[in-house]
């Protein structure tokens, strides 16, 4: 065997094996040698060498070489050639040829010929004839005829007798694949961008590499081993050693190996009546071989003396054959040797002596090929003979997943290569690093890639090539993301009280992209090509370059992203706003007097004031505050400076709110602080008996609204609600939840919003320019989806809590509570996306509001918002064309100021497919499609949306092979470079708890999810769809840096080890059952794993303690959400939890049994139907 690579490159990888030596003759994903001088025919998907001078006759599919002068008999659809003169007898529904003057003997249900003169020797219940003048070998209780002068061969766990003088087909050996003739071993080199993954961890090399069909056009990348259960194409003879099993035993939580059948297109290898293998009385005994074989352990079948062992449960052949583990058992019942000269394929049913089975047939005569089932003639209903050991099933062959793309080591390459690097913006056709590589941006021209980044940087030039790909054509826009301290900060630009300077036609600002004419009076916009002319306060003279010559003191010129002061034309009724304000609205019911969140909030709540953003400017943060409190009616507060003490106003009639105050309601917290804190430190004694249980929330929302309008202040409102807002009031909601809606087409109606209350009032807010952040702690279903509708329509978040306890979830909610208030936030925002001619966005993504096809509009954007733009096409492209994208946001900042963001990208255009899929990036595909699913999710049930999504991936896919590696034989597995984890991503969102149906989670906490998704920056998705795990039970106590990231999958995890992994919502530590005593006194203050308590994690005095908490703590600070902290130990109940984020593997759910090599499979199929 040799494992080919084609020529690296690093457009994309290739998974392919094959067989050498001999001409390669190949179809239906199977290679067979063909002896010089004969010509491969083909039928059937199977091809078999044909000696010269014979015709190929065929019969059910299958063909086979029969001899010149033979007819060709036929019988259950097989047909073997019979010679002249001899009759075909039938014998188990199989028919062999029997020679002439010779008898039929039959033994197990099986007839053989056995040639005259010759005895019939007999084994495990099978007779063979062995030729006169030969001696019987016996290999693991079964005898074959070795012809004289021969030597025995074997090839892949197959032995066979060769003619004197010849060498076996595998004259080399190397960590058990061997090499023909002419091939020479290659070390494994560290792999470039591109490179393959064969599964036995070995690279090989064959100067005539090209004559067995190896694909080499200047696509190809190098050949990789499929993973399991891929069916295998042309030029592929596939071997594998097993995977490392989970040592855990079986759980509905692990991992499972593939269902699909190694091999050729058959999945009954092997006899066909095959079962599970017999168990014959506990530990099996010694196998007895023929004189001078050397007994081994129990369990291992030896061949004769001088026979080299490797280990367990190798069998091994004559001598001087090495057998490598993993690899079909040769000698046993049920796993006879061919004739002479026979070529064996993998699981390929042999016939009588010189005949060659089908795939799927009966097992015949000497030469007969077990499948990777390893199963027996007992097994298959035939008696093993006296003396004979029964043979112990092989485990089923399991692919190494390491060997698979997979995206901690491409994020490990990735980051290898281009950290140290500078990533130029206007650098073409090239995407940037991905979000997870820590790299250094320099504006020169376009966007930085934390602003806005492209789903591909190659544009096609006609909607055609858009149609065949599938892939999507976005943008993914990040408009106020934290650009790091080491890279330049936006330019602020003031044009004077005539405001930005904009194209007449379309509208667009000014940009490094608009080339100035006529010596500098006129320029051409980028996105109509419309002549403008310069406002004469603007004109500068042109260089002999045609460049302004104050090109470089103009920032609007030089970069791609910069800030415009807005004029008084951008504010609403020509007026200049006021800074924001931020009202704190309370549920003082009975829910929230008993968890306790009353309190909790009465005693933060002022520190968290003191954060508010401005804050460190000379007479602290310009935005003012006010308090609400409720149930079933609203309480006002007036905690205005000159008073005492804090005021009270209650609003009875909820029906029809209004403002009941304007002074004092909103206060500086500067000036105001004394009142506040005395308003705080008083809330919980005052409704500590209150005993309401129903409350409202539609009107308080209103309430606080229209206080802000009366004060003439965009702004937020933060709502700490508990539950089902149930009182008869405007807004009041029906508990609908039905489990018997669930799963079925009618649970998407679950997933609206419910009436058009909620709706209209996000409606309003918008208009407002204010933003509602919705903190809910219910103990039942409270109709997340509702209420979630309403806060994230406005540009807020919605925070679950559910069956919130003070003591577990007290400290993440006032993470919470800090991040959203501290964060940078505007207000009162629009934004419109242009695109360059023939081009126009149509699609929109997010957690926004539309009021017309165009403008995207908030009552507030945070630096963690991430909106996705589809993109479509008008008109034909040229490639010498440039697309051109503009995206502008107004705002208003914290200080009253209208501003103008501007982003700015530039893409060039191409015709060709192989630039498309070079230019595509990852990581921006997979957030975009994330919130598309999402998207449909609310309309759609979710095997709908499973089986479309899955036939996008495979089209994108398809494509790919089609158009750009077509010379590349069918049967392989070809991925982009750029897209290799596609398939990766696609499976873990499908996996998603954002996706799936309960009973995996409740209701509310998927549609919780759903709004999380929708505006979900792109570094967070990564870490959503594929969470992070690393060991902790080999970390430094020393170190200051995260341990190195791990593949979610168990297969590798130890009983003595503790894992910790995270997806941004909840992090969970894993406790083998095997720690060292050591590690959990160090950590958990006990000597066993038993004793751990998973409650919480102790502060223990030592530094093992001191590191795990730390790095616990610096994954919390690079998430916008506190994540929620859980212990389980293993073979607990509560290990589900980290079983369903081990995404790799298969789950417990409906739609979670699909693992990552499953999925691998089911899109190849996929592929395959495509291309066909």
């Amino acid at each position: 065997m040799k494992l080919l690579t084609s020529i690296p490159t690093s457009h994309h990888v290739v998974i392919k094996l094959t067989l050498i030596k001999n001409d390669a003759s190949q179809q239906g994903g199977v290679q067979y040698g063909v002896p010089s001088g004969q010509q491969a025919p083909q039928q059937g998907g199977v091809q078999y060498g044909v000696p010269s001078g014979q015709q190929a006759p065929q019969q059910g599919g299958v063909q086979y070489g029969v001899p010149s002068g033979q007819q060709a008999s036929q019988q259950g659809g097989v047909q073997y050639g019979v010679p002249s003169g001899q009759q075909a007898p039938q014998q188990g529904g199989v028919q062999y040829g029997v020679p002439s003057g010779q008898q039929a003997s039959q033994q197990g249900g099986v007839q053989y010929g056995v040639p005259s003169g010759q005895q019939a020797s007999q084994q495990g219940g099978v007779q063979y004839g062995v030729p006169s003048g030969q001696q019987a070998s016996q290999q693991g209780g079964v005898q074959y005829g070795v012809p004289s002068g021969q030597q025995a061969s074997q090839q892949g766990g197959v032995q066979y007798g060769l003619p004197s003088g010849q060498q076996g087909l595998l004259g080399q050996q190397m960590a058990g694949l061997s090499l023909g003739p002419g091939a020479r071993p290659t070390p494994l080199q560290p792999q470039p961008m591109g490179t393959s993954y064969p599964p036995t961890g070995l690279r090989f090399h064959d100067p005539a590499a090209e004559q067995f069909g190896v694909a080499r056009d200047s696509h190809d990348a190098p050949g990789r081993g499929p993973p399991p259960g891929l069916p295998l194409g042309p030029n592929v003879q596939q071997t594998y050693a097993p995977s490392p099993a989970y040592p855990t035993g079986p759980s509905p939580y692990m991992s499972s190996p593939p269902t699909s059948a190694l091999g050729p297109p058959t999945s009954a290898m092997g006899p066909p009546t095959g079962g599970a293998p017999p168990t014959s009385g506990g530990v099996r005994s010694q196998r007895q071989g023929p004189p001078g074989m050397a007994l081994g352990p129990p369990g291992m079948a030896l061949g004769p003396s001088g026979m080299v062992q490797r280990g367990p449960s190798v069998v091994q052949g004559p001598a001087g054959m090495v057998q490598r583990p993993g690899m079909m058992v040769q000698g046993p019942p049920g796993m006879a040797q061919g004739p002479p000269g026979m070529t064996q394929g993998l699981g390929i049913a042999q016939g009588p002596p010189g005949m060659v089975h089908g795939p799927g047939m009966a097992q015949g005569p000497p030469g007969m090929v077990q499948g990777l089932s390893g199963n027996s003639l007992e097994h298959s209903g035939m008696q093993t003979g006296p003396g004979v050991a029964p043979v112990q099933q092989q485990p089923r062959l399991k692919i190494d997943s390491d060997q698979m793309p997979n995206p901690i080591t491409v994020m490990k390459q990735d980051h290898e290569q281009r950290a140290s690097s500078l990533f130029c913006t206007t650098t073409r056709g090239i995407p940037p690093p991905l979000v997870t590589t820590q790299f250094t941006v320099q504006d020169d021209g376009n966007s930085s890639p934390r602003y806005m980044r492209a789903t591909m940087y190659a544009i096609p030039c006609t909607k055609d090539m858009v149609n065949s790909c599938r892939i999507p054509m976005g943008l993914v826009i990040q408009p106020l993301a934290t650009i790091p301290s080491n890279e330049r900060s936006l330019q602020l630009v003031d044009h004077g009280t005539n405001g930005p300077i904009r194209c007449n036609r379309c509208k667009c600002y000014i940009n490094p992209y608009c080339r100035f004419i006529d010596g500098g009076r006129h320029y051409i916009c980028p996105i109509c090509e419309a002549s403008n002319e310069v406002p004469m306060e603007y004109f500068a003279h042109l260089d002999h370059q045609g460049r302004r010559t104050d090109c470089q003191s103009r920032p609007e010129l030089c970069y791609g992203s910069v800030e415009f002061v807005a004029t008084l034309d951008y504010c609403k009724e020509g007026k200049s706003p006021k800074p924001p304000g931020y009202i704190f609205v309370m549920d003082v019911s009975q829910a929230n007097i008993q968890n306790g969140l009353l309190t909790l909030l009465s005693s933060t709540l002022l520190s968290v004031l003191q954060k508010l953003p401005g804050s460190e400017e000379e007479g602290g943060s310009p935005i003012q505050v006010g308090f609400i409190t409720y149930d079933k009616v609203i309480h006002f507060y007036n905690v205005k400076s000159t008073i005492g003490q804090p005021q009270m106003m209650v609003m009875t009639d909820v029906a029809e709110v209004f403002v009941p105050m304007v002074d004092g309601f909103l206060v500086s917290i500067t000036e105001s602080q004394a009142l506040v804190e005395m308003l705080l430190s008083q809330l919980p004694e005052m409704f500590s008996t209150n005993k309401t249980s129903e409350v409202i929330l539609e009107p308080v929302i209103r309430a606080a609204m229209e206080s802000l309008k009366a004060a003439g202040r965009n702004g937020r409102i933060f709502v700490f609600h508990s539950g089902l807002p149930s009182h008869e009031a405007p807004g009041v909601l029906k508990n609908r939840l039905d489990p018997k809606l669930l799963g079925t087409e009618k649970e998407k109606t679950l997933l609206c919003s419910a009436g058009s209350g909620y709706p209209q009032l996000a409606e309003d807010c918008v208009k407002a320019g204010v933003a509602v952040e919705l903190f809910l702690f219910p103990s039942q279903y409270c109709d997340v989806a509702t209420l979630g509708d309403m806060a994230t329509t406005t540009g807020g978040e919605v925070h679950l809590y559910q069956n919130f306890r003070m003591a577990d979830d007290g400290e993440r909610f006032v993470h919470d509570l800090q991040y959203s208030v501290a964060r940078p936030t505007v207000f009162d925002a629009v934004m419109r996306v242009r695109a360059s001619t023939g081009l126009r966005p149509t699609g929109f993504y997010g957690a926004f509001f539309m009021s017309n096809t165009t403008d995207i509009e908030l009552g507030s954007i945070d630096s963690d918002k991430v909106v996705a733009v589809e993109i479509k096409h008008d008109d034909k492209l040229k490639e010498e064309d440039i697309a051109f994208f503009q995206a502008a946001l107004l705002y208003t900042n914290i200080f009253g100021q209208r501003r103008l963001r501007i982003h700015n990208l530039a893409l060039n255009c191409s015709s060709k497919f192989a630039d498309l899929y070079r230019s595509c990036e990852v990581d921006t595909i997979m957030n975009f499609l994330s919130k598309s699913v999402t998207k449909a999710a609310f309309s759609m049930v979710y095997k709908t949306i499973r089986d479309n999504f899955t036939h996008q991936v495979a089209v994108i896919l398809a494509c790919y092979r089609k158009q750009c590696s077509s010379q590349s034989p069918p049967g392989q597995l070809i991925l982009p470079e750029s897209l290799k984890l596609m398939p990766m991503y696609a499976n873990c969102l499908l996996k998603s708890d954002a996706l799936l149906a309960p009973p995996m989670l409740s209701m509310d906490e998927k549609s919780w999810l759903m709004y999380c998704l929708l505006s979900m920056p792109l570094k967070e998705s990564v870490w959503f769809l594929y969470p992070r795990m690393m060991a902790l039970h080999d970390v430094d106590p020393d170190g200051k840096d995260l341990p190195p990231l791990l593949r979610c999958t168990g297969q590798k995890l130890q009983e003595n080890g503790v894992y910790l992994i995270e997806n941004g919502f909840v992090i969970v530590l894993w406790i083998g059952q095997n720690i060292s005593s050591d590690f959990a006194t160090n950590l958990f203050g006990v000597p066993s794993s038993v004793q751990i308590p998973t409650e919480t994690l102790p502060a223990l005095d030592n530094p093992l303690s001191f590191r795990v908490r730390g790095i616990i703590k610096q994954l919390q600070t690079q998430k916008q959400h506190c994540m929620k902290l859980y212990i389980t130990k293993q073979r607990d109940k509560t290990e589900g939890l980290f079983r369903r984020m081990l995404k790799e593997d298969k789950g417990a759910g409906q739609w979670e049994s699909t693992t990552y090599t499953d999925f691998l499979c089911q899109i190849h199929r996929d592929i395959k139907e495509e291309l066909t």
